[in-house]
């Protein structure tokens, strides 16, 4: 928990004055003033504070008013309140030799701070996505039960990722056996997805070969 405050004055006569009244507020940079967190005047006195409980809005903030515009201006100050996030951190400020192998991870990097605009082309690699490979054995047949299914009974093939998704993934099917399969279904149900292929034809085939990959959007 932290508490920030920053007092406003006006000169008179050589004389600094607290002012009174001001709508002050601390933005995220690039924030719009209505997101800010506005800070409360202390008994009249030019003084406003206000209090961070979580560490989620601790970091690097600018500091807007509303003296010189009703609806709020940046006033040329800013603060970092708690632990510095990378908001504030500027282009060029760290260098390669600042930091050591393996120190910045995936857990300590803030959501969002990241876009792919900041990636290298050829950076973003399928290992670093979250994918799920499964083929002809991890399938069970609608008639027969059977994994691999039987392609002179069944109708469908029913699969069940492995892994938990917080929303559907994509799904590429590639058929290798000479029988018409393809997609018929996908859903998911709390975090487990299933994946319904349907078997249309069956040519010369006489055993399903196929993979599924699903891809995290």
């Amino acid at each position: 928990m932290f508490k920030y405050g920053i007092s406003y004055y006006i000169m008179e006569e050589g004389a600094r004055k607290p002012q009174s009244g001001v709508d002050a507020r601390l933005l995220r940079p690039g924030a719009d003033w209505q997101s800010g967190i506005r800070l409360i005047e202390t008994e009249n006195s030019g003084y406003y504070e206000c209090l961070i409980e979580t560490e989620a809005d601790c970091g690097f903030y600018d500091i807007w008013d509303n003296r010189g515009n009703p609806n709020g201006a940046f006033g040329g100050k800013t603060c970092t309140i708690g632990k510095l996030d990378a908001r504030g951190l500027q282009n060029d400020c760290i260098y390669g030799n600042h930091i050591l192998d393996g120190v910045v991870t995936g857990s300590k990097i803030a959501n969002e701070a990241i876009g792919t605009e900041h990636l290298q082309n050829g950076l973003f690699s399928l290992s670093k996505l979250q994918y799920e490979i499964q083929d002809q054995d991890k399938g069970v047949g609608d008639n027969s039960q059977a994994s691999p299914t039987k392609l002179s009974e069944d109708k469908v093939i029913t699969h069940v990722l492995d892994k938990e998704y917080q929303e559907l993934p994509h799904i590429i099917l590639t058929n290798q056996c000479d029988a018409f399969l393809y997609i018929a279904d996908a859903k998911i149900e709390g975090n487990l997805v299933t994946i319904m292929i349907g078997i249309s034809q069956v040519y010369t085939a006489t055993d399903p070969f196929y993979k599924l990959l699903a891809l995290a959007k």
